[in-house]
């Protein structure tokens, strides 16, 4: 039986589906994506793929070819990665995308699908590779965003759990310092046995439009990021009650300007 090669829709196929695996394949790393690289990598590879098709005449040596010649340079033009590590995680991922959509094409031509079905199948494959990767690294991200906090006072260190937010951008009027949101009851005590100096400082994004909150402010605090702790000096302290802690994940919302110091 013989079959006919139609080389345009073999090339227009073949580029459609690299440039989709290196597509999934930087979503899924989170690389930055450039459309012209992307577009040269899908390109060289295709063109590289159908060279070889014609010149070699062992079906095995293409294969190896196309997987450890043509594939790793594609994935190359496309990231331009500068390590061997981050070379080798992007061939990977990229490698993967090709199997599951291959994979998919396959099953698709053999179940008889139009050209709409294959596309929705390819679809599906680019959102099975990236929306597990993503909701991993929203997790990781989560995750990171809580770190453990050291209060230095005058009397010794009080441990906390401190939450990164970006969205508090609270700031003192009298000195311009952020503002963290701290549960009452972890500072009141060292308030009171300090005698130190408490004052109010509005806010607007406490839950409600507007409103004041008791502020202090402390000698330092160590946010311990692994790795290289970050020391504030004078950080200020405004303290809120309990219902604003209520899913009890930390003590200290964190100021969204609190990395920048």
């Amino acid at each position: 039986m013989e079959y006919g090669l139609y080389a345009d829709v073999w090339f227009l196929t073949n580029f459609t589906m690299d440039s989709i695996a290196l597509l999934a394949a930087g979503k899924v790393m989170g690389e930055r994506i450039r459309v012209r690289r992307l577009l040269l990598g899908s390109f060289v590879g295709t063109l590289g793929s159908m060279f070889l098709f014609f010149q070699l005449a062992d079906y095995a040596l293409y294969q190896l070819c196309v997987h450890f010649l043509v594939n790793p340079l594609m994935v190359r033009l496309c990231f331009a990665s500068r390590g061997r590590k981050a070379f080798l995680a992007q061939w990977s991922v990229t490698y993967l995308s090709f199997l599951l959509l291959g994979g998919l094409l396959e099953w698709g031509m053999g179940q008889g699908a139009g050209a709409g079905q294959l596309a929705l199948c390819l679809l599906g494959a680019v959102l099975f590779l990236v929306v597990p990767f993503h909701m991993l690294k929203w997790l990781k991200r989560e995750k990171e965003t809580i770190y453990d906090l050291l209060l230095v006072t005058k009397e010794g260190n009080l441990p906390a759990k401190g939450f990164y937010d970006t969205g508090n951008l609270l700031v003192d009027p009298l000195g311009g310092r952020p503002v963290h949101i701290i549960r009452k009851q972890i500072l009141w005590e060292q308030v009171e046995k300090e005698g130190l100096p408490v004052r109010l400082v509005p806010f607007h994004s406490l839950g409600q439009e507007s409103g004041l909150i008791w502020a202090v402010t402390l000698e330092g605090m160590y946010i311990l990021k692994e790795g290289h702790p970050l020391y504030l000096k004078k950080p200020v302290f405004g303290m809120a009650e309990e219902t604003l802690f209520q899913d009890g994940r930390c003590d200290v919302i964190l100021n969204g300007k609190s990395m920048e110091n």
